[in-house]
């Protein structure tokens, strides 16, 4: 069996697209038969319990060496791997608890012994460098450069990603792999919330969309408030709930002036924020819904995409490349820029919509994801083996 090493940094839930990954791949491979991996949790002494309830019950090792507050050990760390090439402190902590392989945990330097799978998640910074400061350009194109140079493997989640890659890094391409990740929704949602408890708890009346991305500039809110303006004009209405993280370090004043843009478009009443709120309510709001909605300028592989084609829904999404490689079998697609386009789509998702008939896409979806989860996990075994064996052959 081999162990494999995944490095929980996160102390909180603000990157919940992050934190969701990584535990759907951690539930994937806890369903491959004859298992020939094992993976095993690395996470600081201060990580919030609420954050380990999402992972499988697997080892879990706590050490201050994965802890950002504890500099000593980060300046240790960096400092061997600079000097020596290597990450001796977390090669020999690997060593001692009998961890072969690291994965989506950066890299431990160009002379490392043990094998690395890096996940570089999108190339957002050099597609849409307006959204980002300068300096934390550089600091991400230093970091991709080392996980591009020095890890076995570089994993990405889409051929979109590869794409940008190949851009980025030409050298990299070949020891680079692709693993299209599942939201598996039934590992870690049960039992489902009955909608009227839902619908008691967050004061919500009649039919809604749902839009399930963090308030990040580039997810593209303003365009749905932009359609439920055409629509409030045409005499129409829709009502479309928001969940996610409110705030964009990078723009702090975006969900302000978003909300502002919605108060003087007169449609507060029906673009409802309700904010970051536990993952369970967040996927039985999506069960309910109409329809999800991703307006996203920009992907590396959605998340949003993957829940909703687990839950067999409608999902209206921006036109963009990464969207079309997902291919949603119920995925409507809208130029991100149109809002009359996205007004349109949600008028006839309304007016087509019965529950019934969504009783019967769900329920086939719900029948296809095991098959779609395994394949997950399988994919994920097959390339951290062929990982472990590139590296013993050099």
């Amino acid at each position: 069996m081999i162990r494999v090493g995944f490095i929980l940094s996160y102390t909180d839930s603000n990157w919940v697209g992050g934190i969701n990954y990584l535990s759907n791949l951690l539930h994937a491979i806890a369903k491959v038969p004859d298992r020939k991996i094992e993976p095993v949790l690395i996470v600081s002494p201060s990580i919030s319990a609420h954050i380990l309830e999402a992972f499988p019950p697997w080892q879990t090792l706590r050490t201050a060496l994965v802890d950002g507050q504890h500099r000593r050990w980060s300046l240790a760390r960096k400092l061997c791997e600079r000097l020596w090439g290597r990450d001796f402190l977390m090669e020999r902590f690997l060593k001692q608890h009998r961890i072969h392989m690291l994965s989506h945990s950066g890299h431990l330097g160009r002379r490392a012994k043990v094998p690395t799978i890096g996940w570089l998640a999108d190339f957002q910074h050099c597609s849409m460098p307006e959204c980002f400061q300068p300096a934390e350009i550089a600091a991400r194109n230093r970091g991709y450069r080392r996980i591009s140079t020095q890890c076995t493997t570089v994993l990405l989640s889409s051929i979109d990603a590869q794409h940008d890659l190949a851009q980025f890094d030409i050298g990299a391409l070949s020891s680079s792999r692709v693993l299209h990740f599942v939201s598996g929704f039934s590992s870690h949602v049960s039992p489902m919330i009955d909608e009227d408890v839902l619908r008691s708890r967050y004061n919500i009346v009649g039919p809604y969309f749902h839009l399930p991305n963090q308030f990040w500039i580039h997810k593209n809110h303003r365009v749905v408030i932009d359609a439920l303006t055409v629509l409030k004009a045409r005499g129409k209405s829709a009502t479309v709930l928001c969940t996610g993280y409110t705030k964009d370090r990078r723009w702090t004043e975006y969900f302000d002036e978003l909300m502002r843009h919605a108060r003087d478009k007169s449609v507060s009443d029906c673009f409802i924020v309700l904010g970051l709120v536990p993952y369970e309510d967040m996927a039985c709001l999506m069960m309910h819904s109409v329809g999800v909605i991703n307006p996203s300028l920009f992907e590396g592989w959605s998340t949003t995409v993957e829940e909703a084609k687990s839950l067999g829904l409608t999902i209206i999404l921006s036109d963009i490349a990464v969207h079309r490689e997902q291919d949603p079998e119920r995925g409507i697609f809208f130029n991100p820029n149109n809002a009359e386009e996205l007004a349109d789509t949600l008028s006839k998702v309304l007016e087509n919509y019965t529950a019934v008939r969504e009783y019967g896409f769900q329920k086939a979806a719900k029948s296809h994801m095991p098959s779609r989860f395994l394949a997950f996990g399988v994919g994920y075994q097959n390339i951290a083996l062929d990982t472990f064996s590139r590296k013993r052959a050099v």
